[in-house]
């Protein structure tokens, strides 16, 4: 039977909220993260792990910390010391940035650039154990585009606080609701994604090439509600992301939204005659969709529809009305939201 997990105290939700507030390390927020969503009682096990990118252990584990000894217990890292490591100071940084930037390919590439610098030889397995020490994951490139401008994301975040006072106004008169937009194809040509399978035996999916696709437009709101706006249509153009703002304006006619989006072609401009009055556009710099946490939400639906054949368009809307459903909830979404962006837009934006 799955190990239930008991309700957290009244007095330590709100210590994990008030730490949950404060500005925190990557690894710290995950650990709150996690406790904040054993609190909400609203997702498994399973999910909290998924959403927070974590074992269904380490849930475990976390929820035995803050009960045991608080949020000083659970934002705790103890090493008892070992082996003396193979790259270290300046070499560990050199490593660290060169990691960051995806210049080992193999591990090999690893093992030979530590002994051209260090002069020791690792074996494979050692030299694996350097790059899972110093954060190193096996995973699959992101296509950035060449015209990508590392320096104007950087601005983007530095900037958000005072570019949403200057949109809003510094005493807004009504209620500021900022949400995140983005759309995604979906198609009967199948996604194909990595599966689990036995050594030596050769995985099959099932595939066949039909060109039918539709536009899945959403919104997720950054903070407050959390909740999630979605639009099913058949094509997309300037008229039809018009369609999808108003939706968003008439979600709450009273307040003043913000909406935050790329430069797509298809997407309205600023200054755009459509634009409900109770909508404001604030872009992103050109070719950092990374910025934007609606491509979590659209991943995270990918996923339940790939491997699959589905006969017609309806069917495969249908599962991704489901699934969407499935991660819309307001703890769910909350998870998508990059931790910057949240720390961002409460650090300065009007309320």
């Amino acid at each position: 039977m799955p190990r239930p997990i008991p309700p957290l105290g009244e007095d330590l939700v709100k210590a994990i909220e008030q730490a949950w507030e404060q500005p925190q390390e990557d690894w710290k927020r995950r650990r709150l993260l996690v406790v904040r969503l054993i609190a909400q009682h609203e997702l498994t096990t399973a999910q909290i792990a998924k959403v927070a990118g974590v074992s269904r252990k380490s849930v475990f584990n976390y929820r035995d910390a803050v009960e045991r000894g608080g949020v000083s217990e659970l934002l705790k890292r103890e090493w008892a010391g070992g082996r003396k490591p193979a790259v270290r100071g300046a070499v560990a940084d050199e490593f660290i940035r060169r990691l960051g930037a995806g210049q080992f390919r193999q591990v090999r590439d690893a093992q030979s650039w530590i002994k051209k610098r260090t002069r020791r030889t690792l074996s494979a397995s050692g030299a694996l154990k350097v790059l899972r020490r110093l954060g190193g994951k096996l995973k699959t490139p992101r296509k950035s585009h060449a015209k990508k401008d590392p320096a104007k994301a950087v601005r983007f975040k530095a900037e958000l606080p005072a570019n949403l006072t200057t949109v809003v106004g510094p005493s807004p008169d009504r209620p500021v609701r900022l949400r995140v937009l983005d759309k995604h194809r979906y198609g009967l040509l199948p996604v194909i994604r990595r599966v689990w399978g036995r050594r030596g035996v050769r995985v099959h999916a099932p595939y066949a090439t039909k060109y039918q696709w539709g536009y899945l437009h959403e919104a997720l709101e950054v903070d407050g509600e959390n909740r999630v706006e979605l639009l099913f249509t058949p094509a997309i153009d300037r008229d039809i992301h018009a369609l999808f703002l108003r939706q968003i304006a008439d979600s709450d006619p009273q307040a003043l939204h913000v909406v935050i989006q790329d430069q797509a072609g298809f997407h309205l401009p600023i200054d755009d005659a459509r634009l409900p009055s109770n909508l404001r556009l604030l872009p992103l710099p050109p070719y950092c969709p990374e910025l934007n946490p609606v491509e979590r939400f659209g991943g995270l639906l990918k996923a339940t529809v790939a491997n699959r054949l589905y006969p017609t368009l309806r069917r495969l809307e249908n599962h991704l009305t489901a699934a969407a459903r499935r991660w819309s909830s307001p703890a769910a979404v909350s998870a998508l939201i990059h931790s910057w962006l949240f720390d961002q837009v409460n650090s300065g934006a009007p309320a």
